[in-house]
Order: C-alpha cells, then sequence, then structure tokens
C-alpha cells in the first residue's frame, strides 16, 4: 500500500507540516492554521472537511456577522466613530436604555439617512469628526440629522445642556462661570 503523502497541501484554513503520529491505522498530521496555532489533525477529518481550522472558525464567523461594516476595530478597539452612532441610535431607539427618555422619550430622533453606519461615517469624516469631538446637536430640540448636527468639544457640549442641569452663576467677586448642576458645592 502506498504511504499517503499530504505534507504542503491546505484543507480550509489548515495548511499540512508534516505527519504526527499513528493511533492504529489513523495517521495524525501536525497542521498550521492561518491564525498561526499548530494542532494535530487526523487524515479522514482533513480531507472530508470536518475540520476546517484548529477551532478558531466559529469565533471569526460570529465576528465576521457581528461586524456589518467591516469598520469595528478602527483606532486599535471598538471604533470610536461607530460607538458613537451606536449610542446615538440607541438613546433614540431603544426605551430600555436609560437615558431614552430625555432622547427618543422627548421625541429626538435619528434620520433615516443615519440608519447605515456607512453614511453616517461618511458625514462624520467629511464634517470635522475628530477623536477629540464629541456629535452635538445644533437645536437641542431637534433629532440627529447633518442639518442639525456639529462636531464639538465636551465643553462646548455642555454648553448646550437644558437649563436644570447646567447654568452660569456668578460669585461675589464677581467672576461669572458655566457650572454643570451635579458639580455644584451645596454649601457656597
Amino acid at each position: 500500500m502506498k504511504k499517503l503523502e499530504i505534507t504542503g497541501e491546505t484543507y480550509g484554513m489548515l495548511t499540512v507540516i508534516r505527519p504526527a503520529e499513528k493511533m492504529g491505522i489513523h495517521t495524525r498530521w501536525l497542521c498550521e492554521c492561518s491564525c498561526g496555532n499548530v494542532k494535530s489533525i487526523r487524515t479522514n477529518s482533513l480531507r472530508s472537511g470536518a475540520v476546517k481550522s484548529c477551532g478558531c472558525l466559529p469565533y471569526i464567523k460570529s465576528k465576521e456577522m457581528f461586524t456589518i461594516h467591516g469598520k469595528s476595530h478602527i483606532e486599535g478597539k471598538q471604533g470610536r466613530l461607530y460607538r458613537i452612532w451606536k449610542n446615538m441610535r440607541s438613546r433614540c431607539k431603544n426605551k430600555n436604555v436609560p437615558c431614552y427618555g430625555r432622547y427618543g422619550g422627548r421625541g429626538i430622533t435619528v434620520c433615516e439617512q443615519w440608519d447605515s453606519f456607512v453614511s453616517f461615517q461618511e458625514w462624520a469624516l467629511s464634517n470635522g469628526y475628530s477623536s477629540k469631538l464629541t456629535i452635538d446637536r445644533i437645536e437641542n430640540s431637534e433629532g440627529y440629522r447633518p442639518d442639525n448636527c456639529k462636531w464639538s468639544t465636551v465643553s462646548e457640549q455642555s454648553m448646550n445642556r437644558r437649563p436644570r442641569r447646567s447654568h452660569f452663576r456668578t460669585y461675589k467677586n464677581g467672576n461669572t462661570v458655566f457650572v454643570n448642576a451635579n458639580t455644584i458645592n451645596r454649601n457656597e
């Protein structure tokens, strides 16, 4: 009987490096996965297609399924711009989000054009987006749409808060400062 030689052949994500060992009638092959892992796999499992990776394939498929735009890992982690888009939509559409009452609950919506992340991303990148800025509605009582949004610093954003949350305060020395209601010392 001729000895089977599959060294160098590729099966799915696995490339056969060399024979590993023989267990009874089953020969095992040392295979390198495209992810870099090395694993010993039986001949019949390779050739039948029953084993296509070292075990990483389900993880890769799952990741692809949940990455709808291909850019969820911009900037070394889940993309900041994607998170901004996702959170903006959650605030306006998901009644289970704690801040829904301040957004969707009071009629703040996201325009249909921005149902697509790619469309939102194109607008953001052509309208001054930077990792140091946040999305800001120009008219605070209206929804998220291209003609009502801009990119602002955190301090610029705080100027747009509704009156009960922040205000200007004049101190005895005559200085007037903008104060967030959450940071006021009640004993002043």
